[in-house]
């Protein structure tokens, strides 16, 4: 599956049915299925946030094989500094920011983010079975 959304919020709820609606096709349970959009929704919103729209639409894939589930988001931008966070720490609760990267991080196996000259790619994956 791969679709393109406009760096708008509203993009969201777009991209969570869509996602949704592909992964449950997929045969992948319920509570993997939530997981994985939840993880998209905050790569998503984050694209939106910090590219702001640079490089035009914000393209989501997403792939089902070899006992992996994967969803990739990526945009036009410039990228930044990913540091994975320890596993016993959590973000600072004040700050109104700064929880996606870790909720993405705790509830699928792998979490990368790579950049290059088209833009940031944020790659998530939960192992299925």
């Amino acid at each position: 599956m791969q679709s393109s959304y406009p760096p708008r919020r509203a993009s969201a709820a777009q991209m969570r049915r869509a996602l949704g609606v592909y992964l449950t096709r997929q045969s992948l349970a319920a509570s993997v299925v939530r997981d994985l959009v939840l993880a998209a929704e905050e790569a998503l919103s984050n694209a939106i946030i910090h590219a702001g729209g640079v490089g035009g639409a914000i393209c989501v894939a997403a792939s089902v094989s070899d006992g992996e589930a994967a969803v990739e988001v990526r945009d036009g931008g410039c990228g930044f500094d990913f540091q994975p966070s320890e596993a016993d720490s959590v973000p600072d609760l004040l700050d109104p920011r700064g929880r996606g990267l870790f909720l993405m991080q705790r509830i699928m196996d792998e979490v990368t983010v790579s950049c290059d000259s088209r833009g940031t790619t944020v790659r998530m994956v939960r192992r299925v079975t």
